[in-house]
């Protein structure tokens, strides 16, 4: 679909560079009208990856676009409930995309502010502070912010994110149409005739040309060939346990020997 959609005129374009067209082009335009006017024709997409659970699918994809010469951003948690951003392998993997040429933005759990009752202000503050901590980190500019799964009442709250765009900000990213493929259901696809060859499937992008797009996409669920969600997450899951005892088996001697996790789904109802 990316090699598709760069065939077709698109270019990928960084959260930064938008900001500075919107700054430059302002100041020569009379309206903002005008400004919509100029854009009309250039066909840009905000590529975006929320790494909600595994960094190093985020890391394959990384290297797969880089190949096709696509620049995107990869959006890191803090409090992921599956990677440590902090341990050796989370950094080395966030070092990995940097080289490749890609952007790193904060994904920012926000819904751990609501469950317990802070002020938009506050998770403003957050938000800058977690920001700042990953451009020190790893030596980067951190220009925009997600949400993790944000709700109906976070995004029309129009959270503030001091100098960082926040991606559901209608205002900032008017022009461009929002495509998430959340759940492992891709819109472009199930919007359509479910018949559709693999063929029409990976002309989706280059049929929106020159629409502008912000495309979400999450690496795990692409990277992963499997037949079923739950079966992507046991992947995922496996994996984040065996970066975490690599660690384990070079630093602590109390560990003792490799161990190998086993998955067992079990029904709740």
């Amino acid at each position: 679909m990316l090699e598709r959609a760069l065939a077709s005129g698109y270019t990928f374009v960084g959260f930064d560079e938008v900001l500075d067209d919107q700054d430059s082009e302002f100041e020569s335009l009379e309206s903002p009208l005008e400004l919509s006017r100029s854009k009309k024709d250039k066909g840009r997409i905000l590529l975006r990856h929320d790494v909600d659970v595994d960094l190093s699918a985020a890391a394959v994809m990384a290297r797969t676009e880089a190949q096709l010469g696509i620049k995107s951003t990869y959006f890191l948690m803090w409090r992921s409930p599956c990677y440590n951003l902090m341990s050796r392998a989370g950094q080395e993997y966030a070092e990995q995309i940097l080289e490749l040429g890609h952007d790193i933005g904060l994904h920012y759990d926000q819904g751990f502010d609501s469950s317990r009752s802070k002020s938009d202000q506050f998770s403003a503050n957050q938000i800058n502070l977690q920001a700042d901590w990953i451009e020190h980190l790893l030596d980067c500019q951190v220009s925009a912010v997600s949400f993790h799964q944000p709700s109906k009442v976070l995004l029309q709250a129009d959270v503030k994110c001091g100098k960082r765009v926040n991606t559901y900000d209608r205002s900032t990213l008017s022009g461009f149409r929002y495509i998430s493929d959340s759940n492992r259901i891709f819109p472009l696809w199930v919007l359509s005739d479910e018949s559709l060859s693999l063929d029409n499937k990976l002309d989706a992008l280059k049929r929106c040309f020159p629409e502008d797009l912000q495309l979400l996409v999450h690496p795990m669920w692409w990277v992963y060939d499997e037949d079923s969600t739950r079966k992507v997450w046991n992947i995922a899951l496996t994996n984040n346990f065996n970066k975490a005892q690599k660690q384990l088996l070079e630093t602590e001697r109390a560990y003792g020997p490799k161990r190998e996790i086993i998955i067992k789904e079990i029904n709740s109802q």
